[in-house]
């Protein structure tokens, strides 16, 4: 022992020679290695920190920052040279530091390394386990190193400062290490504001060809007035002090022409607005369609054309006549939801009285590969797809025949909420904004046994007090209650693909770093969960905002007050049973935009609503 403490490159390269003979030895005998002890576990972390080291860096995606980690990668490479050319033995190797707690998912305890992954995957070394390690081992050095000193009758001055130094060492080891990873974060920063600067170079020059083009509009609606005030005026005028056939029909068709170009342009604006068809767009307005921090990136970029300049120049005019108009159509059109008489038998409910389904008549698009229309898991994730989402979708319900009852156990333990949805996936249509995505619940038949509705009403201003972007409508022939799905959430994270954490996790944790703006400016994790739903549930201040295509987002939502099991509301002192208020109505689990298009839409049924309809017989 005392050998090894003295020596630390001989300590590692016995080891390596252990490890690489008890290697060939399993390789001769085609046996499964055996496992590897805590020493031994720790030792090979150490080696591995080292051989990765110069991969072990802060790593950057959109504004989320990963400190001190490599990539999957990386670490099976390494592996492979190290441990075994096998990679099924290297990956079980890797593995077992990640049991002994020496290696880690950098978001997710539970992601391990695989065969075949192509996925990029960061992990990090735990340094709290390996500095724990390391001070046991200096421990028992000074301790060997003292009887071997007393039995020999010799002074331990020089060798304790022997020990001393190799610990100095260390920490200066570990601070330059720290050092250089701030070096790293200054030079991705000094990136950034360069991209930036370029970005604002090409955003001057789009503002000055608009203001370039928005002059030639003005010039030429000038002179045609001059024309017509100069020129047209005086011919209409009879000699009679009247006008002619010709001259009110010349007026008339001025007139009809400026009425349909103002028409056209508030269409375009319309349009551009709304984003309603954004199919049906030309390839010249393809190519000049809004500066986005996306789009302004490109180049080779045509110039806006005449006719997106003016319908720009006008946008914000129109602007809030197209929000009154959407709202207007969206207020006529029919609510769609799958009725009783389409759901499977109640017989062959697995999870009765509750059945969770997919709504399928709000959109074709919206399909669950595995179930179908037939009932979906309660308690494990599921995946489902639709036209501008895809990813995978977990509802908990406290005391339910669950599928997974050890992991709801664990969840509600301890816990006063007793419902959980979770979404997490990528968007399928980039630049939606945040203020257009919402959530909520809405029914195609109005609800019985309502207050008077000046108390609805003041509940309403109260609601749109605390949530601006809220829309409660409930005396009306089709309810309903939405909110922008950001701002109700509990928890909301961004994160790079294969880097998420797992649904079924306990504690889902905050992180919307990848918004950007001040959400950047909260730290690693970003700002805190009470500031996030003051911003995204004011329209104004969510529609800065937008998702994308190319990270994975992560929605919780729990709540402690309607029942499911009892489809009522618990209010602590009594419950108040729903089924006959919402009419034989499910609520949903439900994501969709302004325009009325659906991400995804799940129902929530219990046997109590078709025994209110009659469809069904239940003793």
């Amino acid at each position: 022992m005392s050998s090894q403490c003295k020596t630390t490159t001989s300590a590692a390269s016995n080891l390596s020679q252990t490890s690489q003979h008890s290697f060939d030895s399993i390789e001769n005998q085609n046996d499964v290695p055996p496992p590897l002890s805590h020493h031994d576990a720790v030792r090979l972390a150490q080696n591995m920190s080292k051989g990765l080291q110069r991969h072990t860096k802060d790593r950057m995606y959109r504004f989320k920052s990963y400190k001190s980690c490599f990539k999957h990668s990386q670490a099976l490479t390494w592996a492979l040279e190290n441990i075994d050319p096998d990679e099924s033995l290297a990956v079980s190797r890797l593995n077992e530091l990640i049991d002994w707690g020496l290696v880690s998912h950098v978001v997710d305890p539970e992601k391990r390394f695989r065969v075949n992954e192509c996925r990029t995957l960061y992990f990090r070394i735990v340094q709290g386990a390996l500095n724990e390690e390391r001070l046991i081992h200096n421990d028992n050095c000074e301790r060997d190193v003292a009887h071997d000193s007393v039995a020999n009758g010799k002074h331990t001055i020089d060798i304790s400062s022997s020990v001393i130094s190799r610990l100095m060492s260390d920490k200066m080891h570990d601070m330059q290490s720290k050092l250089d990873g701030l070096d790293h974060v200054l030079e991705e920063t000094v990136k950034e504001l360069n991209a930036t600067n370029g970005q604002l170079e090409l955003m001057h020059q789009k503002v000055c060809t608009l203001v370039s083009q928005q002059l030639s509009l003005l010039s030429a609606v000038f002179l045609l007035f001059v024309y017509v005030i100069l020129e047209a005026a005086p011919s209409y005028i009879s000699n009679n002090n009247g006008f002619s056939q010709p001259s009110i029909l010349a007026a008339l068709l001025m007139m009809l022409l400026g009425r349909c170009s103002f028409i056209f342009i508030n269409a375009r604006s319309l349009l551009d607005y709304t984003k309603i068809v954004p199919d049906a767009v030309t390839d010249e307005e393809s190519t000049s369609g809004e500066s986005t921090p996306s789009s302004i990136v490109k180049t080779g970029t045509k110039t806006p054309s005449f006719t997106k300049a003016v319908s720009e120049r006008f946008g914000i005019v129109v602007s809030k006549k197209s929000s009154r108009s959407l709202v207007a159509a969206r207020e006529k059109s029919i609510i769609l939801m799958r009725e009783s008489y389409s759901l499977p038998d109640i017989e062959t409910w697995p999870h009765r009285p509750l059945l969770i389904c997919v709504n399928t008549p709000v959109s074709i698009n919206i399909k669950v590969p595995i179930y179908g229309l037939g009932p979906c898991p309660l308690g494990k994730p599921f995946e489902f797809s639709s036209g501008l989402f895809e990813g995978s979708c977990l509802i908990r319900i406290k005391e339910s025949k669950s599928d997974d009852v050890h992991g709801d156990t664990e969840y509600f333990s301890g816990r006063k909420r007793i419902f959980q949805c979770v979404v997490q996936g990528r968007f399928k249509e980039d630049g939606l904004r945040v203020s257009d995505v919402l959530t909520g619940h809405e029914f195609r038949r109005p609800l019985k046994n309502l207050p008077h509705p000046w108390i609805l009403r003041t509940a309403s201003n109260f609601i749109g007090r605390v949530a601006p972007g809220s829309n409660v409508v409930v005396h009306t022939d089709q309810p309903m209650v939405e909110a922008i799905l950001a701002g109700t959430s509990q928890a909301v994270r961004g994160d790079e693909p294969g880097n998420e954490p797992s649904i079924l996790s306990r504690d889902i944790e905050e992180d919307c770093t990848v918004f950007g703006g001040v959400f950047a400016k909260g730290g690693d994790k970003g700002i805190s969960v009470a500031r996030r739903k003051r911003i995204f549930s004011n329209p104004e201040k969510a529609r800065r905002y937008k998702f994308d295509t190319e990270t994975t987002y992560t929605f919780e939502f729990y709540q402690n007050l309607f029942d499911a099991n009892t489809y009522s509301l618990d209010l602590g002192f009594a419950k108040i049973g729903c089924s006959k208020v919402l009419d034989g109505q499910p609520i949903q689990w439900l994501g969709k935009l302004r325009d009325g298009r659906y991400l995804w839409s799940f129902q929530i049924w219990h046997e109590k609503l078709l025994a209110l309809e009659g469809t069904t017989k239940i003793e």
